[in-house]
């Protein structure tokens, strides 16, 4: 086993106890909770190539930060690991090989500088390559999400979704003309399983550096990029509880995927999105 799959195994089945500086908060009011969702750029792809290394630090807990376990795999609801929490590290999504420095943990330490008399509890929900068809009410990745959310209900409360997801649905007309209007669905559909109607949403753009590469392919794939993105904007600007994150600036280790640096960049942008919330 290699010395990446071993801390996968070791973090799903023997996680650190959390415990000492990691002991979860007695206070419900003050464990903040998120879902993590989407694809590979929400489960993190940072790091998992050799042009874009590890570096120092990146494997250490962060300080009032827990991660829960038990995440699904795509066409299974059935928890892959232990369903308890420990304290959040990289990387947070342990179910795909690909998976690794990843946006949640900057986005939850940007928000304890901010919100400092609270923990942070992520949930990783994401699934590298997912399409939102596989995402939706019903998938075992949604229920999976959902009964490990109310599983972490018990120890604080749910303040939000993180999103970045639609690469896969800019692959053809059909998938990307559909796509804002499946998101509404599951939004709506995450909200009433919680009854919580104004379930804050931070909704990611799609890389604006993938452009680049679609000018170059075709006009299609241009084309059908552009109207995921113009959806995500469209629905997080049409929604009284969303705030949407943009992604200029930031660079890539290929043509679709955000490398370490721009993760770290962006789990800052959807922190003070939420932040801008007022939630």
């Amino acid at each position: 086993m290699n010395p990446a799959a071993r801390r996968r195994f070791q973090l799903k089945w023997f996680p650190p106890k959390s415990r000492g500086a990691w002991k979860i908060p007695g206070d419900p009011g003050r464990f903040d909770l998120f879902l993590l969702m989407g694809q590979s750029n929400m489960a993190g792809f940072g790091c998992v190539r050799a042009d874009d290394p590890w570096q120092p630090g990146d494997f250490d807990p962060v300080p009032r930060v827990w991660c829960l376990g038990g995440q699904a795999k795509v066409d299974s609801e059935r928890p892959r690991g232990r369903m308890v929490w420990r304290p959040a590290t990289h990387p947070l999504h342990l179910n795909q090989s690909s998976c690794g420095f990843g946006l949640g943990l900057p986005f939850a330490e940007a928000l304890i500088e901010v919100k400092s008399d609270r923990g942070v509890g992520l949930i990783p929900c994401a699934w590298g390559g997912a399409a939102i068809d596989s995402l939706h009410a019903g998938t075992p990745l949604f229920r999976n999400a959902v009964c490990r959310a109310r599983l972490a209900a018990e120890s604080g409360r749910l303040r939000g979704v993180l999103w970045h997801q639609g690469e896969t649905d800019t692959r053809n007309e059909v998938a990307a003309a559909s796509h804002a209007d499946k998101l509404r669905r599951l939004m709506a559909d995450l909200r009433r399983e919680f009854r919580a109607p104004e379930l804050p949403f931070v909704i990611g753009d799609l890389a604006e550096f993938t452009e680049d590469y679609r000018r170059r392919k075709s006009p299609e794939a241009l084309a059908w990029h552009q109207t995921v993105r113009r959806g995500l904007r469209e629905v997080a600007d049409s929604d009284a509880h969303s705030a949407f994150v943009e992604t200029g600036g930031l660079e890539g280790v290929d043509d679709v995927h955000f490398g370490r640096s721009s993760l770290i960049e962006l789990g800052q942008r959807y922190a003070e999105a939420w932040v801008d919330m007022g939630a």
